[in-house]
Formats: C-alpha cells, sequence, structure tokens
C-alpha cells in the first residue's frame, strides 16, 4: 500500500493537505451524489445514515473525517509550536499503526538553511496523538498507514491576542518539557500540571504538581506518585527567567500554571537525525 499523499491547501497560517487520491469519487447511478448524502447525514446528526448513506459511503465518510481531523489538528499544533517564526516549505513524512500511535516522523525542507523548520515539524509530528485508523486506511498487511504532507509555514507574529498567548503556552510547556519531563521514564499517556510561584529572580518557592488524564486516552493513564515527586523536586529547581513569558505581578510574584503531555513515543522530541 503506496504512501496517502497530502497536498497543499491553506489552513491556518499554512497550507496543508488533503487530498487522498480516489476516495472521494462521486458515487454513480444514485439521485443524490455521495456529497449531498454526506450533507444529509452531517445534518441529521448521523441519524440518516440508513437512508441516505450506504456502508461504503459511511466507511469514505469516516477515512474523510479522520484526514480533516489530522489536518487540523496538525495545522493548529505547528502555529502554537512556531513561535520563533519560522516561514518556509518541507514535507513531512509519518506513520500511524492501527491504534494511532505514531511509528515514524521524519521531515525535511525544501530548501538548504530550514533545519529549524524541519525541527518543528519533526518535534509536533511526536507531540501528537490520534484516534484509532478507519478500516480502510490501514495496510492490509500490517494495519499501519504512512502519510507524506507537505506544509508551507507562512510564519509572522500572530495577529490576534489569542494566538500569542496559545503560542507562549506552548513555548512554556516545551521549557518544562526540556528542563523537567525529558529523559524520565514515564507509563502511558497522562498529562503534567504545574501550578507554581516565583520570585522576580525566577526562583520558584512553590510548585503543586498533579499528573491528570489525557483526554485523547483516558484509560492508559497510570497514577505514579514517586514521578510526581520526582517532578515537584527539579520544578522548584528551575530559573524561570528562562522561561518564554517569564513576568511578575504588581507584587513581584510570578503564578504560572503549565501543562505538559506525556505520550510513549514523545521522548523523540528534540532529537534530530543528519
Amino acid at each position: 500500500m503506496s504512501p496517502i499523499n497530502l497536498k497543499s491547501m491553506t489552513g491556518l497560517r499554512l497550507k496543508i493537505p488533503l487530498l487522498v487520491t480516489a476516495l472521494f469519487a462521486l458515487t454513480g447511478c444514485q439521485k443524490l451524489t455521495f456529497d449531498q448524502r454526506l450533507e444529509a447525514y452531517m445534518d441529521s446528526g448521523g441519524k440518516s445514515a440508513p437512508m441516505y448513506l450506504m456502508s461504503a459511503e459511511i466507511k469514505r465518510m469516516e477515512l474523510r473525517s479522520y484526514v480533516r481531523m489530522l489536518r487540523s489538528s496538525l495545522a493548529r499544533s505547528i502555529f502554537k509550536a512556531n513561535s520563533k517564526g519560522l516561514a518556509g516549505s518541507a514535507k513531512l513524512r509519518m506513520k500511524l499503526d492501527r491504534q494511532g500511535n505514531v511509528l515514524l516522523c521524519e521531515a525535511q525542507a525544501d530548501a538548504p538553511g530550514q533545519s529549524d523548520l524541519s525541527k518543528l515539524l519533526t518535534d509536533v509530528c511526536w507531540s501528537s496523538v490520534w484516534s484509532a485508523l478507519p478500516e480502510n486506511m490501514q495496510n492490509p498487511l500490517d494495519g499501519t498507514v504512512e502519510i507524506v504532507a507537505p506544509f508551507v509555514v507562512s510564519g509572522g507574529t500572530p495577529t490576534e491576542a489569542d494566538g500569542l498567548k496559545d503560542q507562549t503556552r506552548e513555548s512554556q510547556s516545551r521549557f518544562f518539557w526540556d528542563n523537567v519531563l525529558a529523559g524520565k521514564s514515564t507509563h502511558g499517556f497522562g498529562r503534567v500540571r504545574f501550578k507554581l510561584t516565583a520570585t522576580a529572580n525566577g526562583q520558584v518557592d512553590s510548585c503543586d504538581v498533579t499528573l491528570e488524564q489525557k483526554a485523547a486516552r483516558p484509560d492508559e493513564f497510570h497514577p505514579d506518585p514517586a514521578l510526581q515527586k520526582t517532578f515537584t523536586q527539579q520544578c522548584l529547581q528551575l530559573d524561570l527567567r528562562k522561561m518564554p513569558g517569564f513576568g511578575v505581578d504588581e507584587n513581584g510574584i510570578a503564578r504560572r500554571t503549565v501543562y505538559v503531555d506525556y505520550l510513549p513515543w514523545k521522548y523523540h522530541v528534540g532529537k534530530y537525525s543528519d
């Protein structure tokens, strides 16, 4: 089964994939086209499936929904992670198994001297979690799928305050990943919440650490008091002046709540092949 090639389509501050050859062809010999039946299905909240969609079309609809989700999720994640305002084009190659687990992430910039852009896409890929693959998207031999996605990233500073906040939160999350979580033996899927206070000099006075379920994989969360204690100890040793967006209130105190996701394959983040 050959890789699925996702072709460029303008998205939020970047152009991103979306063509799966031969999957979205119209069904012949029907009073309504596939797209018309799909719209009826969506409008009815799924209740119209027996009347308007055949089983093969439902599978195609599931595949279309999955690829749409993949596209929009990658677009949001790349935008949030691009606090440096990188611009350029690159191709991302990723491989998923039937459960949606990430097996491979490789990015190659189209022009020389853009290694930072390749690293950005690679890290976003290794930080992603996906749901199980639709059956007709899987390689019949091993249940995997390989996706090749071209990106054109526009870069620049976000024009809206919410966009800037998203990038700041993501940068702070990456700071905690690099300085606290990276290299630790985390099990399963989860999210770490760091609720802390610090002085104007960046010295952490208090750090309350909580391990929480990750919405995408709640059944694969494993409480770990020892790991929680380790994270607390390392949090207290941080110099927050190095954290993006560091600042204090009118009382000279910095108050922050930072969330960091952990996944079985996220240990690849920050590690790149030549």
